[in-house]
């Protein structure tokens, strides 16, 4: 299959024209603050992990960051579908911003909880941007070839700052300290801020005049119950979900007691994923084009499981970054094919409550996932709990054949 990134990035090339243009701003914005998001993916489970050298403390981040999306997540999405959307995105990483600027003082082990609060206040902000980006792609995009372009280089962007980002963020941390990563963050955060501000198109749905915002979140629920499609994603991403929660958790002491290595080299793993992704996503486009979502789904499950069990039971560093590249490729696939699913099948007047849905699916799985990791870890031994987790990513593809049982139709050209 040709890679064909000259064609994905079309979209993103033109300034000219009003959606064009808006997609340029989307694309250079979500990569700014990417770049800063994965510099501080490094920096923060090295702290904690450093300062308390618990595995409970370090999957404590990962609560704080889960909890938003369950608690304020499904009010977030009905919100994305009332006001502007532009809005929106700017307030989301201005808050996003002031998250991240309480962990600016949380430089001796008495002030660590105002990095837990950081943490919290970035992710409460996140709920808000994530449904609303998404309702606001295929109005710039459109929702026919070019939105699969779109997503597939949004994707691609994703993958490039996993690439640089964990690896620049080792450097940056070893040789300046947290507070420099965390610095960067902050403007990442005010850039795509003012970024956002700039776009033209950015709609909502139907005014909310006269609709009660419960009467929105029931709607929302409606949606995705009596859909058989949005149901069965929703299901395998939570199964998904909690596995790769877990053994997110324990990176850190994968690379720290399995591997013997500085902990801080867990940002070479997370580097071996965004090579991965890069190539994931650059194929993508073709591939959620051509094949059944469920199809698609089901191989990059199975394909990301692989990659996992080969960097848990890796002898060496290099070999179990080579596992994370493995399983990085099916993963930007897996959710290109899901974001655009969503997009296609869901009406845009409700697509940020669609949207948080998920958002809120993947957030029970990121606290399961970070609860049962240590438990399990305390249980078995660390490589054994390790090995579980990596099964039970495998055992994803099983749950596609059982929540999504029936086939879905390719895509026509038109990109239905």
């Amino acid at each position: 299959m040709k890679i064909d990134c000259r064609a994905m990035w079309i979209p993103l090339a033109r300034w000219a024209g009003g959606g064009q243009r808006d997609l340029r701003l989307l694309l250079t914005g979500r990569t700014v603050s990417l770049v800063g998001s994965w510099l501080l993916v490094v920096a923060v489970p090295y702290q904690v992990f450093r300062i308390t050298g618990s595995t409970l403390a370090t999957s404590l981040t990962l609560l704080l960051q889960a909890a938003p999306p369950l608690l304020v997540g499904p009010v977030a999405g009905a919100v994305a579908d009332r006001i502007d959307r532009r809005t929106i995105l700017v307030a989301a990483d201005l808050g996003a911003a002031a998250g991240v600027a309480l962990m600016l003082f949380a430089t001796t082990p008495q002030r660590l909880p105002l990095l837990y609060l950081g943490l919290f206040v970035e992710s409460a902000a996140t709920c808000f941007f994530t449904p609303a980006i998404t309702a606001v792609l295929p109005i710039v995009a459109g929702t026919g070839p070019g939105l699969v372009r779109a997503n597939a280089a949004l994707a691609f962007v994703g993958g490039a700052v996993r690439l640089g980002g964990p690896p620049a963020g080792t450097v940056l941390l070893s040789a300046f300290g947290p507070t420099a990563v965390v610095a960067i963050d902050l403007a990442s955060y005010l850039v795509s801020a003012a970024l956002s501000a700039a776009l033209r198109r950015a709609p909502t749905g139907p005014p909310a005049s006269g609709r009660r915002l419960s009467g929105d979140l029931r709607e929302g629920v409606r949606l995705v119950a009596r859909s058989r499609l949005l149901r069965g994603m929703l299901g395998t991403a939570l199964v998904f979900g909690t596995a790769n929660a877990a053994l997110t958790a324990l990176l850190v002491p994968l690379v720290a007691v399995r591997l013997g290595n500085p902990g801080s080299d867990v940002g070479y793993l997370l580097g071996g994923l965004g090579v991965g992704y890069l190539a994931g996503a650059a194929i993508s486009r073709r591939i959620v084009a051509r094949y059944p979502t469920r199809t698609v789904l089901a191989v990059c499950y199975l394909a990301i499981g692989a990659g996992y069990l080969v960097m848990v039971d890796a002898p060496t560093l290099l070999v179990a970054t080579i596992g994370t590249a493995l399983a990085g490729a099916p993963g930007a696939t897996m959710l290109v094919a899901t974001q655009h699913r969503l997009q296609v099948e869901t009406p845009n007047a409700v697509l940020g409550r669609a949207r948080a849905a998920f958002s809120a699916a993947d957030a029970l799985g990121l606290v399961a996932g970070s609860l049962v990791a240590p438990a399990a870890v305390a249980l078995t031994g660390l490589p054994v709990a390790l090995n579980l987790f990596a099964l039970a990513t495998v055992a994803t593809a099983v749950a596609v054949r059982i929540l999504m049982p029936e086939p879905v139709r390719r895509l026509r050209r038109g990109g239905s």
